[in-house]
Protein backbone atom coordinates (compact mmCIF):
# COMPACT_ATOMS: atom_id res chain seq x y z
CA UNK A 1 0.00 0.00 0.00
CA UNK A 2 1.35 3.70 -0.82
CA UNK A 3 0.50 6.85 1.10
CA UNK A 4 0.61 9.91 -0.13
CA UNK A 5 0.20 12.81 2.17
CA UNK A 6 -0.56 16.41 0.69
CA UNK A 7 0.87 19.06 2.60
CA UNK A 8 1.50 22.83 2.79
CA UNK A 9 1.18 25.31 5.72
CA UNK A 10 -0.58 27.74 3.04
CA UNK A 11 -4.11 27.66 3.03
CA UNK A 12 -5.65 28.08 -0.38
CA UNK A 13 -2.55 26.27 -1.71
CA UNK A 14 -4.88 23.37 -3.28
CA UNK A 15 -4.49 20.84 -1.36
CA UNK A 16 -8.08 19.20 -1.41
CA UNK A 17 -8.13 20.21 -5.26
CA UNK A 18 -5.02 17.62 -5.76
CA UNK A 19 -6.30 15.16 -3.19
CA UNK A 20 -9.45 14.39 -5.21
CA UNK A 21 -8.32 14.63 -8.34
CA UNK A 22 -5.27 12.40 -7.94
CA UNK A 23 -7.83 10.19 -5.78
CA UNK A 24 -10.03 9.57 -8.57
CA UNK A 25 -7.61 9.68 -11.58
CA UNK A 26 -6.02 6.12 -9.45
CA UNK A 27 -9.57 4.90 -8.91
CA UNK A 28 -10.08 5.17 -12.42
CA UNK A 29 -6.91 3.37 -13.53
CA UNK A 30 -8.33 0.15 -11.14
CA UNK A 31 -6.25 0.25 -7.75
CA UNK A 32 -8.34 0.69 -4.74
CA UNK A 33 -7.58 3.95 -3.42
CA UNK A 34 -9.18 5.76 -0.21
CA UNK A 35 -8.91 9.26 0.75
CA UNK A 36 -8.49 10.22 4.74
CA UNK A 37 -9.23 13.52 4.97
CA UNK A 38 -7.37 14.84 8.42
CA UNK A 39 -8.50 18.95 7.66
CA UNK A 40 -11.07 20.07 10.29
CA UNK A 41 -12.78 21.82 7.74
CA UNK A 42 -13.59 18.22 5.65
CA UNK A 43 -13.43 19.91 1.89
CA UNK A 44 -12.60 16.38 0.99
CA UNK A 45 -15.30 14.13 2.47
CA UNK A 46 -17.66 16.57 1.65
CA UNK A 47 -17.01 16.64 -1.83
CA UNK A 48 -16.95 12.53 -1.78
CA UNK A 49 -20.38 13.04 0.53
CA UNK A 50 -21.77 14.62 -2.53
CA UNK A 51 -20.80 12.16 -5.41
CA UNK A 52 -23.51 9.45 -6.80
CA UNK A 53 -23.31 6.34 -4.15
CA UNK A 54 -21.84 4.39 -7.05
CA UNK A 55 -18.59 6.67 -7.77
CA UNK A 56 -18.10 7.42 -4.23
CA UNK A 57 -14.14 6.55 -2.77
CA UNK A 58 -12.98 4.81 0.41
CA UNK A 59 -12.97 7.71 2.48
CA UNK A 60 -12.92 8.43 6.12
CA UNK A 61 -12.61 11.62 7.74
CA UNK A 62 -10.65 12.17 11.72
CA UNK A 63 -7.75 13.91 13.36
CA UNK A 64 -4.40 13.07 12.76
CA UNK A 65 -4.38 11.16 16.27
CA UNK A 66 -6.33 8.31 14.43
CA UNK A 67 -4.23 8.38 11.15
CA UNK A 68 -1.99 5.36 12.14
CA UNK A 69 -5.55 3.33 12.90
CA UNK A 70 -6.96 4.51 9.68
CA UNK A 71 -3.72 3.00 7.77
CA UNK A 72 -4.11 0.01 9.44
CA UNK A 73 -7.51 -0.65 8.79
CA UNK A 74 -6.81 0.37 4.70
CA UNK A 75 -3.82 -1.93 4.54
CA UNK A 76 -6.21 -4.80 6.30
CA UNK A 77 -8.88 -4.03 3.64
CA UNK A 78 -6.71 -4.41 0.65
CA UNK A 79 -6.88 -0.90 -0.29
CA UNK A 80 -3.71 0.07 -2.44
CA UNK A 81 -3.48 3.67 -2.19
CA UNK A 82 -4.32 6.41 0.14
CA UNK A 83 -4.27 9.98 0.02
CA UNK A 84 -4.32 11.93 2.87
CA UNK A 85 -5.35 15.59 2.89
CA UNK A 86 -4.24 17.39 5.61
CA UNK A 87 -5.09 21.02 7.07
CA UNK A 88 -2.99 24.21 6.92
CA UNK A 89 -0.92 26.14 9.61
CA UNK A 90 -1.01 22.78 11.50
CA UNK A 91 2.91 21.81 12.26
CA UNK A 92 2.10 18.62 14.21
CA UNK A 93 -1.08 17.24 11.99
CA UNK A 94 1.50 17.59 9.20
CA UNK A 95 4.76 16.06 11.08
CA UNK A 96 2.44 12.80 12.09
CA UNK A 97 1.10 12.49 8.52
CA UNK A 98 4.81 12.98 6.80
CA UNK A 99 6.26 10.34 9.52
CA UNK A 100 3.26 7.99 8.27
CA UNK A 101 3.74 8.75 4.96
CA UNK A 102 5.54 7.21 2.02
CA UNK A 103 6.22 10.87 -0.07
CA UNK A 104 4.56 14.27 0.77
CA UNK A 105 3.25 16.67 -2.09
CA UNK A 106 2.85 20.01 -1.58
CA UNK A 107 1.39 21.84 -4.06
CA UNK A 108 2.01 25.84 -4.29
CA UNK A 109 0.68 28.38 -6.33
CA UNK A 110 3.00 30.28 -7.76
CA UNK A 111 2.52 33.81 -5.51
CA UNK A 112 4.93 34.98 -2.99
CA UNK A 113 3.29 34.38 0.30
CA UNK A 114 2.79 30.29 -0.91
CA UNK A 115 6.80 30.68 -1.93
CA UNK A 116 7.14 31.13 1.96
CA UNK A 117 4.77 28.79 2.99
CA UNK A 118 6.51 25.91 1.11
CA UNK A 119 10.05 26.47 2.91
CA UNK A 120 7.89 25.70 6.86
CA UNK A 121 6.19 22.72 4.71
CA UNK A 122 9.58 21.52 3.83
CA UNK A 123 11.18 21.97 7.56
CA UNK A 124 8.45 19.54 8.69
CA UNK A 125 8.77 16.88 6.08
CA UNK A 126 12.44 16.98 6.10
CA UNK A 127 12.31 16.47 9.61
CA UNK A 128 10.53 13.19 9.14
CA UNK A 129 13.04 12.32 6.27
CA UNK A 130 10.18 11.68 3.60
CA UNK A 131 10.24 12.52 0.24
CA UNK A 132 8.82 15.65 -0.88
CA UNK A 133 8.15 17.12 -4.47
CA UNK A 134 6.28 20.49 -4.81
CA UNK A 135 3.96 21.03 -7.32
CA UNK A 136 3.15 23.95 -8.70
CA UNK A 137 -0.47 24.63 -9.06
CA UNK A 138 -2.84 27.23 -10.17
CA UNK A 139 -0.16 29.14 -12.36
CA UNK A 140 -1.30 31.76 -15.05
CA UNK A 141 -0.12 31.52 -18.38
CA UNK A 142 3.08 33.43 -18.76
CA UNK A 143 6.61 33.29 -17.36
CA UNK A 144 5.19 33.02 -13.64
CA UNK A 145 5.89 29.10 -13.36
CA UNK A 146 9.03 29.07 -14.25
CA UNK A 147 10.28 32.05 -12.39
CA UNK A 148 8.21 30.54 -9.05
CA UNK A 149 10.21 27.14 -9.78
CA UNK A 150 13.45 28.96 -9.56
CA UNK A 151 12.81 30.09 -6.48
CA UNK A 152 12.02 27.13 -5.19
CA UNK A 153 14.97 25.04 -6.44
CA UNK A 154 17.15 27.88 -4.79
CA UNK A 155 15.44 27.08 -1.80
CA UNK A 156 16.50 23.52 -2.15
CA UNK A 157 12.64 22.33 -3.06
CA UNK A 158 12.04 19.69 -5.64
CA UNK A 159 9.74 20.75 -7.93
CA UNK A 160 8.31 18.39 -10.21
CA UNK A 161 7.85 19.06 -14.04
CA UNK A 162 4.51 18.96 -14.18
CA UNK A 163 2.40 22.08 -13.72
CA UNK A 164 -1.55 22.58 -13.20
CA UNK A 165 -2.34 25.66 -14.51
CA UNK A 166 -5.48 27.93 -13.46
CA UNK A 167 -8.45 26.59 -15.28
CA UNK A 168 -11.76 27.29 -14.89
CA UNK A 169 -12.43 23.19 -15.40
CA UNK A 170 -11.02 22.15 -11.78
CA UNK A 171 -13.65 25.22 -10.17
CA UNK A 172 -16.64 23.88 -11.96
CA UNK A 173 -16.05 19.62 -11.24
CA UNK A 174 -16.17 19.72 -7.56
CA UNK A 175 -18.87 21.82 -7.34
CA UNK A 176 -20.94 19.20 -7.64
CA UNK A 177 -18.39 16.20 -6.67
CA UNK A 178 -16.80 15.56 -9.85
CA UNK A 179 -13.15 15.31 -10.99
CA UNK A 180 -11.88 17.15 -14.24
CA UNK A 181 -12.09 13.90 -15.98
CA UNK A 182 -15.50 13.53 -15.08
CA UNK A 183 -16.69 16.99 -16.38
CA UNK A 184 -14.49 17.62 -19.12
CA UNK A 185 -12.41 14.11 -19.77
CA UNK A 186 -11.02 14.98 -23.08
CA UNK A 187 -10.20 18.78 -21.43
CA UNK A 188 -6.66 19.97 -21.14
CA UNK A 189 -7.39 19.92 -17.44
CA UNK A 190 -7.59 16.23 -17.40
CA UNK A 191 -4.85 16.08 -19.22
CA UNK A 192 -2.62 17.88 -16.95
CA UNK A 193 -4.05 15.52 -13.86
CA UNK A 194 -3.14 12.34 -16.11
CA UNK A 195 0.46 13.65 -16.30
CA UNK A 196 0.54 14.47 -12.69
CA UNK A 197 -0.43 11.33 -11.83
CA UNK A 198 1.94 9.60 -14.05
CA UNK A 199 5.21 11.85 -12.98
CA UNK A 200 4.11 10.46 -9.20
CA UNK A 201 3.86 7.08 -9.78
CA UNK A 202 6.98 7.11 -11.84
CA UNK A 203 8.48 8.52 -8.06
CA UNK A 204 6.63 5.91 -6.09
CA UNK A 205 8.85 3.35 -7.56
CA UNK A 206 6.98 -0.29 -7.26
CA UNK A 207 3.32 1.24 -7.16
CA UNK A 208 0.83 -0.63 -9.53
CA UNK A 209 -0.14 1.09 -12.75
CA UNK A 210 -3.21 -0.15 -14.48
CA UNK A 211 -4.57 0.80 -17.40
CA UNK A 212 -6.91 3.59 -18.15
CA UNK A 213 -10.61 3.77 -18.03
CA UNK A 214 -12.27 5.16 -20.42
Amino acid sequence: MKIWAIESQKGGSGKTTTAVHMAVCAARRGLRTALIDIDVQRSASNWNQSRPPELRLDCVAGSAAELAGFLKKARAGGIELVIIDTAPHSNADGAIAAQLADLVLIPCRPARFDLDAVISTLQIVRAANTPAFVIINAAPRGRLAGEARDALERQGATVLGTVLHQRAAYSHAVIDGRSVHEYEPAGAAAAEIDELYNHITGLSGDMTKKGRVA
